[in-house]
């Protein structure tokens, strides 16, 4: 195996925001309820000093940071927010469960995480369905710094885990879940649990999830390190600022190196601190891959709306393992995955309002 590093391209620009930047900018935009560019003034764009408690609020709540209102003061600007005050951390570090949006007066939606542990890919699904109800995402514990707890190495351990995290956030409250890629099995698992541990699950809808029932061994290190990589880029935004690297050519330096510049921009690619929060990430998704690749779920009988990508193959796997009604519907896009709930947001939004059939 090579160890070649792939230097980036060019340093990421305001062109191409890195995924902390995206983040800001999905929070500014739902709570000032208007398009804005990192470069725009909070204050000046409408953010009120209420607005600026609640865009605070969710700063923290999603990234896990401590800003105050005397930070977004001095640094107005996503830009100059992200120079000055940024942390190499871009998730909540002592929570699993985090609020995503305000309360609202409908049934709250949990978002699973997919198999990179985070839940910012929901981002855009939250500001088009967060207006009147609450959202929340369950990221993977191991994103959690300062005694995390450990986290089952099967879909249904990682399952009863988070049932009690659940639990704990919601009682016997009703809730919604959401779930693409990985995160669809969990919630297939969730769906067997939640009665026999008192869950208010309501409805469930699955994005584009897959279940790897014929697979014959633990995944190819190199392939699973290259999927990473490319996965966490992808979802950032900024594929056009690295280098391709086939999984032979990949060393564990670079993409560690390579996925902490598109989470914190180019600047924190050799941060030590940044390079932590990725290999937790790595963590989280080499675990998970390795769940999928001994899950053999029994049947269960759950409803459940199934959003998927042309090019899944696994619907029949589903279909076999779900024994209540199963609505699927194959999207008419070039997106897969996560990617998805980015390209396609308002369609998804669309459809899952409809299966909820909530006034």
């Amino acid at each position: 195996m090579s160890t070649r590093q792939t230097p980036l391209l060019e340093p990421v620009t305001t062109s191409e925001p890195s995924l902390v930047q995206q983040i800001l900018l999905d929070i500014w935009r739902t709570t000032l309820d208007r398009d804005v560019t990192v470069t725009d003034d909070f204050f000046e764009s409408g953010g009120a000093s209420l607005l600026a408690l609640v865009t605070i609020e969710q700063i923290n709540q999603r990234l896990g940071w401590s800003l105050n209102m005397g930070d977004l003061l001095r640094f107005r600007t996503i830009e100059g927010l992200t120079s000055n005050k940024a942390q190499p951390q871009a998730a909540n570090g002592e929570r699993a469960v985090i609020r995503m949006s305000n309360q609202g007066s409908r049934t709250p939606i949990v978002f699973l995480h997919p198999g990179t542990g985070m839940v910012d890919g929901y981002a855009r699904l939250v500001r088009l369905m967060g207006a009147d109800r609450g959202c929340y995402g369950l990221q993977s514990p191991l994103l959690m710094t300062g005694g995390n707890r450990a986290v089952p190495d099967t879909m249904e351990g990682i399952a009863e885990l988070y049932a009690d995290l659940l639990e704990d956030e919601f009682g016997e409250d009703e809730f919604h879940l959401v779930g693409s890629c990985a995160g669809g099995a969990i919630a297939l698992e969730l769906v067997r649990l939640a009665e026999e541990r008192g869950l208010g699950l309501r409805r469930t809808v699955v994005i584009d999830g897959y279940l790897d029932v014929r697979s014959t061994g633990e995944p190819d290190p190199q392939e699973l390190l290259a999927q990473y990589r490319d996965d966490i880029i992808r979802l950032s935004g900024t594929s056009g600022v690295f280098q391709e690297v086939k999984p032979d050519d990949l060393d564990e330096h670079t993409a560690i190196r390579d996925v902490s510049a598109a989470i914190f921009g180019a600047a924190k690619a050799d941060d030590r601190a940044a390079n932590a929060f990725a290999r937790r990430i790595y963590e989280a998704y080499r675990l998970i891959a390795r769940a999928l690749t001994v899950y053999r779920p029994e049947p269960v009988d759950a409803d459940l709306l199934m959003l998927l990508a042309k090019d899944n193959f696994t619907l029949g796997d589903w279909r076999s393992v779900v024994r209540g009604e199963l609505t699927a519907e194959v999207m008419d896009s070039d997106s897969y995955g996560m990617n998805l709930c980015l390209t396609d947001a308002e369609t998804l939004v669309a459809r899952i309002e409809d299966f909820l059939g909530e006034e």
